[in-house]
Formats: structure tokens, sequence, C-alpha cells
């Protein structure tokens, strides 16, 4: 773990400075925010239309065959088994969405 460095030492700022400089600090961080959540849920709704499409063509081509319908019964037990409250909007609900998507796209890129 790389060592701490010691702040310079630095006459004392009058306490509303640093009022102001923590709420801009803090609006830099709720932007930060807003712009990482939205990249995020935009990689996993892309993640899932990509699935769809797949799943599109393939049943659109050849169809399944017997394994591939086999790993389509599994994927729609996770599916099912997938428990989130959306209301709560906790990050381990993103987690368990965003590991759902990656089981999906690992199974299905085997095809």
């Amino acid at each position: 773990m790389p060592a701490l460095k010691k702040q310079p030492d630095r006459k004392p700022s009058p306490p509303t400075a640093l009022g102001t400089v923590a709420r801009q600090q803090l609006l830099l961080i709720n932007g930060l925010l807003d712009e990482v959540a939205r990249n995020y849920l935009a990689r996993l709704h892309r993640e899932i239309g990509d699935l769809t499409r797949t799943l599109e063509k393939k049943q659109a081509g050849a169809g399944f065959n017997r394994g591939e319908l086999k790993d389509l019964r599994d994927l729609l037990e996770c599916i099912a088994r997938l428990q989130i409250d959306p209301e709560r909007g906790r990050r381990k609900d993103l987690k368990r969405i965003d590991a759902l998507i990656g089981e999906l796209q690992s199974t299905i890129e085997r095809w």
C-alpha cells in the first residue's frame, strides 16, 4: 500500500470557504454519478439487446439443437430465480442483473 503523502501546511481557511468547496465537490460527484449510471445502464441495455438479437437469429435460422435447448431451460431458471427489489434501488440488485447478463452471454457465446 503506498504511503500517504503529507499535505503541505496551509493557512487555515475560513469555514465558509471550506463549506463552499465541499458543496462544489459534492455537486461534481453528483454529476459524475449521473454520468456513470447512465453509461452503466446503457451498456446493460445494449448487452440485453445483443442477447435478444442473437436468440432471434438462432430461432429464425437453424433453430436450437438439444444442448442449446437445455441451456435455454437453464437460463430461464436463472432468470426466474433472480430476486431483486427495484423499489429499494440497491447496488446489489444491479450486480445481480449484471451477473445474470454475463452468465447469459457466456452460455450463448458457446453456441
